[in-house]
């Protein structure tokens, strides 16, 4: 899961019994951040983003270590290629998206009590166009 301790309060609400034991390991921003001298805070949130996102077979077979950090800011860092768009274009489609997604990331939540990863993904890179819009 990922979100903001608040948002995770009401996912774990919805996912979990009251009275059902559960572990929960946190990873924060200065816990990222912590790995690499040079990592931005933006790079530190679409870690974490990713960290939220992995499944929980995933996790549990594999774990989240430094390396799975280190792997996902190389990964970030990898070169990509980049194009202009207008700022108000992409506005308005980032609003559209994170409408979208999350109207649909809800009603798959009521039919099978979990958020799909793709879902979760694509609401986690409108977070980052989000961010990367208001800077």
């Amino acid at each position: 899961m990922y979100g903001t301790r608040k948002e995770l309060n009401q996912l774990m609400k919805r996912a979990f019994g009251r009275e059902e034991k559960l572990a929960v390991l946190v990873w924060s921003r200065q816990d990222v951040m912590a790995l690499a001298e040079d990592m931005t805070g933006v790079e530190a949130d679409a870690i974490l983003c990713a960290i939220g996102n992995i499944g929980l077979g995933d996790h549990q077979e594999e774990g989240v270590s430094v390396r799975t950090v280190y792997e996902l800011l190389a990964g970030l860092r990898a070169e990509t290629r980049m194009v202009a768009v207008p700022s108000d274009l992409l506005v308005r489609i980032t609003e559209t998206m994170r409408r979208a997604l999350s109207a649909g990331d809800a009603q798959a939540w009521e039919l099978v009590r979990h958020s799909f990863p793709s879902v979760n993904d694509a609401l986690c890179d409108v977070a980052w166009l989000e961010k990367q819009l208001a800077a």
